[in-house]
């Protein structure tokens, strides 16, 4: 049983973080202007926000169980922080960091304020600065189990940062085209404010209508479909590389 239990944390952890928790940042990150067909709301909230909520929960749940597992396995003991192997220390450590953020990120969605409060952006950064720290750890994580088991050590590595490298490559297409979105909604904003201009009378004090904006990004039917290849295409190659660093953890011994 500790066997399973230690090889099961390791599977867990790695759903949760390269295909959950990767995908669920990116749609935080890119896909608020998202549309599936002509629909931008999903019950009732916007589709980038259930997405986003469901794949984080899942990653957040996955991460809890993981840590129940190698508790299990542990026999309820804290691993041996005076052991000479300084991968698996820092292991252990970025771990417990992870799960400190993980516990508080649950806390923060359970009693976030209203959307329009005046602290709103008070939880907006704690959201992102506890969200990313633990996402970056988990890069961390990887790599450093990746150095510590023996077995195939040289595969894990390589896949690791291949997928790695993949999700820069993402990021970097991502902006390039949320570059476009701004791009268009910026012209589609300056192109509603001339027509008012000449329609009426000219009114200095006039606001930009940042509505306009937004509407052109999303009613941009191209630049929606790269998006939600981009998404698709990331998944697809979350779980490819998933899949073998699974089954190497479990050929561990």
């Amino acid at each position: 049983m500790p066997y399973n239990m230690d090889h099961a944390h390791g599977t867990v952890m790695i759903l949760s973080w390269m295909v959950f928790g990767s995908t669920g940042v990116l749609f935080a990150r890119y896909g608020r202007v998202l549309q599936l067909g002509n629909q931008r709301q999903l019950l009732g909230k916007s589709i980038w926000f259930q997405i986003h909520r469901l794949l984080l929960s899942l990653s957040s749940l996955l991460t809890l169980v993981g840590f129940y597992f190698i508790l299990v396995h542990l026999r309820g003991q804290w691993s041996n922080l005076n052991t000479s192997n300084k991968a698996l220390l820092a292991h252990v450590i970025c771990g417990s960091i992870i799960i400190c953020c993980i516990i508080i990120q649950i806390w923060l969605a359970l009693y976030r304020c209203h959307p329009h409060s005046r602290f709103r952006f008070i939880f907006n950064f704690s959201h992102r600065i506890f969200g990313s720290v633990a996402f970056c750890l988990s890069f961390c994580n990887f790599f450093l189990i990746a150095f510590y088991l023996s077995i195939q050590h040289i595969d894990l590595v390589i896949i690791v940062s291949l997928w790695t490298t993949w999700v820069i490559i993402v990021v970097i297409l991502f902006e390039i085209v949320q570059y476009h979105y701004r791009k268009a909604s910026a012209l589609m904003a300056l192109n509603t404010r001339v027509s008012h201009m000449n329609a009426e009378p000219i009114n200095h004090n006039a606001r930009p209508d940042t509505e306009a904006g937004t509407h052109a990004a999303i009613g941009n039917q191209r630049l929606n479909k790269i998006k939600l290849f981009l998404f698709l295409i990331h998944t697809i190659i979350s779980v490819a590389f998933c899949i073998p660093f699974i089954v190497i953890i479990w050929h561990q011994t």
